[in-house]
């Protein structure tokens, strides 16, 4: 792996030796890396200028030029950023505003009537900047005075001092162990980290590199797929969210080099009916990430692409630690082998590292992995010791130096490479009024991995169907957590010390359920 970049100079190389090439694509917007880079700095006077160095912006921007220039704004001017799901609810908007402390916030129009459902008076935001149109008078908006997005666009770009590769850089909020969401946190050296260990992963990614990003960009997922091609100076397309006529129709026009999607859009791709495989032509890196790549998706890419998907194995915390770069269609699991820089073990219950071809939880250590989360000194020492991170996850390593997932040791929801902690359902459900109890778990889907479902139990005298629950949790959380299935139970099954038993609960999902779960729309 070659020396790790500056976070805060990412766009210098590009620029020196393409300015005019393109950056970035975003609907009607097309950005050189000259101009891309004169945004960022402008941003990074404005941040500097208001003494943010250390500071949390958040911002609640779909995919597009104005999320890059307020992360490259923040990598410049030593601000941490704080970027929220776009499809987050106000709940959780609220729950990240509070937990992150951050003081400026910048928010797309389109997201203004879910923002004035959010008391930002109560929060620690002193300004909000506004990309878009500006709120009309009588509107839906926040109870705080907004700003247009060009004020903060608005320095004179000048040359910032390097920042610590210490510091912080960003703050990314998923969900852990616990009920509510953590928020991880990147330094620049573990950031840069990332970045290096991508493109040691996928070495055809350079100058010429291509990609369309699907993916949200304040996800780990998108992040990975767009900085990486930005710091080699390729270019990034930049769409908001995943349809796959859609793809098509960008796979066309813009004959990406690099295809990075999850499992299930990687389904819909290869079930399309007007797929040919000559649209395939210009892809020379395909991947996915997560700990599972179906076998049977594997055969049905190939067939109709004659690419391999790779899969990287790793989480927010860290990633990527492993590549499996040829295609496995005989046994399921590979998470192939360690990229650069990046040191694994297998460890069984007692601490000590098991033999070759024994299951154990897999910890790891390297220059990407999180410095720690965000105010959670307890969770830090749960997960973190003398730089090692325990994963979560259970692998064995064979005789050949190849890595195997073998299960997860923590019961977080993994659908389609968002993470779901099943106490963000029930702690929601259990906002409605008809609910007494709540209870939610994974269970395996062909196409997503896995989707949530969940069991509730009513107060006296009180009932509520499906939908109106469903409903209700559209209000609450994002999409994709909503459970597949809400079932109604009298009791919910206890363990011997108390506790609602999950693991009872998806066996008898299995055993009662008369509806095969389905995907949400």
């Amino acid at each position: 792996m070659e020396k790790l970049l500056s976070l805060s100079r990412l766009l210098d190389e590009a620029c020196r030796r393409r300015p005019d090439s393109l950056a970035v694509a975003a609907h009607d917007t097309r950005l050189t890396y000259a101009a891309l880079r004169d945004l960022a700095a402008r941003l990074a006077a404005t941040f500097a200028d208001a003494g943010l160095a250390g500071e949390r912006v958040a911002t609640l921007l779909p995919n597009g030029p104005q999320l890059l220039g307020c992360y490259l704004g923040c990598f410049g001017a030593g601000a941490i950023a704080v970027p929220f799901e776009y499809v987050d609810a106000p709940p959780e908007i609220r729950y990240g505003l509070a937990d992150s402390g951050a003081r400026w916030l910048v928010v797309q129009d389109d997201k203004l009537a879910d923002l004035a459902a959010v008391d930002l008076t109560q929060t620690s935001v002193e300004r909000v900047f506004v990309a878009g149109r500006m709120p009309e008078k009588g509107s839906a908006a926040p109870r705080i005075h907004c700003e247009p997005f060009a004020a903060l666009a608005a320095s004179a770009p000048r040359d910032l001092p390097e920042v610590d590769p210490s510091a912080l850089a960003f703050i990314l909020y998923t969900s852990g162990s616990t009920a509510l969401p953590k928020g991880v946190t990147h330094s620049h050296a573990s950031a840069a980290g990332i970045v290096a260990s991508v493109l040691d992963a996928l070495p055809r990614i350079d100058a010429r590199a291509r990609i369309v990003v699907h993916d949200s960009v304040s996800h780990m997922g998108g992040w990975i797929e767009t900085f990486p091609v930005l710091a080699r100076g390729g270019t990034v397309v930049l769409a908001r969210g995943f349809e796959v006529a859609r793809f098509y129709d960008d796979l066309r026009a813009w004959r990406p080099t690099v295809l990075g999607a999850h499992v299930d859009h990687l389904w819909q791709i290869v079930r399309h009916p007007g797929a040919v495989r000559g649209d395939f032509a210009s892809l020379d890196t395909v991947f996915t990430g997560g700990d599972e790549l179906p076998l049977p998706l594997q055969r049905a890419f190939l067939d109709l692409t004659g690419l391999p998907i790779q899969v990287g194995w790793g989480m927010t915390e860290a990633i990527w630690l492993t590549i499996a770069r040829e295609p496995e269609l005989r046994r399921r699991g590979s998470l192939g082998r360690p990229v650069a820089n990046v040191e694994l073990r297998v460890v069984g219950p007692d601490g000590d590292d098991v033999a070759e071809g024994t299951s154990g939880e897999l910890w790891v250590r390297g220059p990407m992995v999180t410095p720690g989360y965000w105010r959670r000194p307890e969770a830090d020492r749960a997960v973190l010791a003398d730089g090692w991170l325990r994963t979560g996850d259970l692998a064995l390593r064979d005789a050949d130096g190849s890595y195997w997932f073998t299960g997860r040791s923590k019961q977080v929801i993994e659908r389609s490479s968002e993470n779901i902690t099943p106490g963000e359902i029930e702690q929601a459900l259990y906002r409605h009024p008809a609910v007494a109890e709540a209870a939610a778990f994974g269970v395996a889907d062909p196409d997503e991995g896995q989707v949530p479902v969940a069991y509730v139990t009513f107060a006296p005298g009180a009932s509520a169907s499906e939908d109106e629950l469903k409903t209700f949790l559209a209000t609450q959380v994002a999409a994709f957590k909503i459970p597949v299935r809400i079932l109604v139970t009298e009791l919910l099954p206890l363990t011997h010390s108390g506790k609602i038993d999950h693991k009872a609960l998806a066996e008898r999902f299995w055993l009662e359920a008369t509806t095969s779960p389905v995907p949400i729309e």
